[in-house]
């Protein structure tokens, strides 16, 4: 199975606040039978080398603990009148 909308990235947005709750989200997750995770932080501007730094550390922290979870990076975009344009 594959999570398609998760905020597993620590210390973003309304989801994990530390890498250790983002690790316990993994084990959680693989436990239950997911063998993948698409990490959607909140699509802001000017948070990209924030993202992307958070999306490495996570990915190296399940490596290092033998935690077998994929991790994809997303976004979570906003619809709004604007959103197509």
């Amino acid at each position: 199975m594959i999570d398609l909308h998760c905020h597993i990235l620590p210390e973003l947005d309304d989801g994990s606040q530390s890498l250790q709750q983002s690790l316990t989200m993994a084990r959680m997750a693989v436990d239950s039978g997911i063998a993948a995770v698409v990490a959607t932080p909140h699509c802001v501007e000017d948070r990209t080398r924030e993202v992307y730094a958070a999306w490495q550390l996570l990915r190296e922290a399940l490596q290092e603990n033998g935690i077998p979870l994929k991790l994809y990076l997303g976004m979570e975009i906003f619809g709004t009148a604007n959103t197509a344009q």
